[in-house]
């Protein structure tokens, strides 16, 4: 009962409109929370693991006694004997009133409604998990969109500082082209690597746009108005990590869908115990109490004196042996029995897929680190080439072209590193939520 008020609490809550939070930049825990009270997916299945809380409620509730009550008044009209008299009577009224109560409880029935109870709980719990699950898929994608975007931000700082680069570029060129020390073509040539990188810095920003736009509609923020995130120190000069996939798989088979896949067989399993149940007889109880009343009658009795004199309680005891049902039964139990075995396969299932995600989430960590390495000293190199490349063109040493090819070559060496860093980052996040730490930043 305390699991069904804390799963109408929360659904009460997701379905609640929130608020936009006032404040003018966005941590990443914000978004994730926002974006989860927000998912409209979530609040789905926060009610279909509601509609599972009733039916688990309801299965305790059917071990009590069902009681109802029925009453029934005849009228007839036409011939009618009177029995005292021994003669016809024409065309007269007659008219009965019969009232009942009745109740009536299973003693027992194969422990089918234990099992059921049982079933349901299972499936609660099931649904419980699913939910889970569909909140930390919905928390890493934000994960992802909120690194992107952060990403994106950093390839436009990079873009922006290659293009004033190029501006002090273009107007050193066109004072030493006045001066005569260069000639014109030069001062062409770098026209067009501004444009080039105009193009390049336009381009960056529309990726920092469209970054954004992804974050919001993951976090389905529609609110008009400014939105910016928290661009947090993220600190990748770290020793690679050296992970067990055995030790993080320990860990990770608490996880939602490893959960949820132990829930389903359970109720499968009780699915199986409730097929079997209808092989054994059924024992009942029913106790009834009634009277009726009739008019005429012939010693003249009043409606409440007839209502006493013709009380009628019953007890009854009742015994159903199921002997041939066309196979039904048997043919349940066999399905049963498949479908325990399907839930089997898939527990099965999903924990290998688990162990192949986690050695491929150590794989792609392992290799964004190395890629990351190797871009640090690229680079690092690329730096040093166009600073060289920088002072020969500044005397006239090499030609233009020569000068774009270093200057592209470090622009893209720059960016590669930050895809790197990036998704170094994030395959990290990914080990950490395996470990069951919370994504943060």
């Amino acid at each position: 009962m305390k699991n069904i008020h804390l799963l109408a609490m929360l659904a009460g809550g997701l379905l609640a409109p929130v608020c936009l939070p006032a404040q003018a930049a966005w941590t990443l825990e914000q978004c994730i929370h926002y974006g989860l009270e927000n998912n409209i997916q979530i609040k789905q299945q926060a009610l279909t693991a509601g509609q599972s809380a009733n039916l688990w409620q309801q299965s305790k509730l059917d071990f009590l006694p069902s009681l109802s009550a029925r009453a029934s008044y005849n009228m007839s009209w036409g011939r009618s004997v009177d029995l005292q008299n021994l003669q016809i009577i024409e065309n007269r009224l007659t008219q009965s009133f019969g009232p009942s109560i009745n109740a009536s409880v299973s003693l027992f029935e194969g422990l089918q409604k234990v099992n059921t109870m049982k079933r349901y709980r299972a499936d609660y719990r099931a649904a419980v998990e699913e939910a889970e699950q569909m909140r930390n898929t919905v928390a890493l994608n934000i994960t992802r969109a909120f690194l992107q975007v952060l990403l994106a931000k950093e390839v436009l700082a990079t873009a922006e500082k290659s293009r004033e680069s190029i501006l002090r570029q273009h107007e050193l060129t066109r004072q030493l082209v006045a001066a005569g020390s260069q000639p014109y073509s030069t001062l062409l040539e770098i026209e067009a690597q501004l444009a080039s990188e105009e193009v390049q810095f336009i381009t960056a920003r529309n990726n920092v746009d469209l970054a954004y736009l992804s974050l919001r509609q993951l976090i389905n923020l529609h609110a008009a108005g400014s939105f910016e995130i928290v661009a947090p120190v993220i600190d990748v000069e770290v020793v690679q990590r050296q992970e067990v996939v055995s030790s993080l798989y320990a860990s990770a088979v608490r996880l939602p869908q490893i959960k949820r896949s132990e829930f389903r067989m359970e109720s499968a399993r009780h699915a199986l115990a409730i097929a079997k149940g209808r092989y054994w007889p059924t024992i009942s109880l029913t106790a009834s109490y009634g009277s009726y009343f009739t008019e005429p009658n012939g010693d003249n009795v009043d409606f409440a004196q007839q209502l006493r004199n013709n009380r009628s309680p019953s007890l009854n005891f009742g015994l159903n042996i199921p002997l041939f049902q066309n196979w039904s039964i048997v043919t349940g139990a066999r399905n049963a029995r498949l479908s325990l075995r399907m839930a089997e396969l898939e527990l099965d299932s999903g924990r290998q897929e688990l162990y192949k995600e986690i050695q491929q989430a150590l794989a792609d960590a392992s290799a964004a680190y190395s890629r990351y390495q190797a871009s640090e000293q690229t680079v690092a190199a690329m730096q040093e080439a166009f600073r060289y490349m920088q002072e020969k063109f500044d005397v006239g040493l090499v030609n233009t072209t020569d000068y774009t090819i270093a200057k592209n070559n470090l622009f893209k060496a720059e960016s590669d590193r930050l895809q790197a860093k990036y998704q170094y980052v994030f395959q990290t996040k990914i080990i950490d939520f395996y470990k069951g730490m919370p994504l943060t930043l």
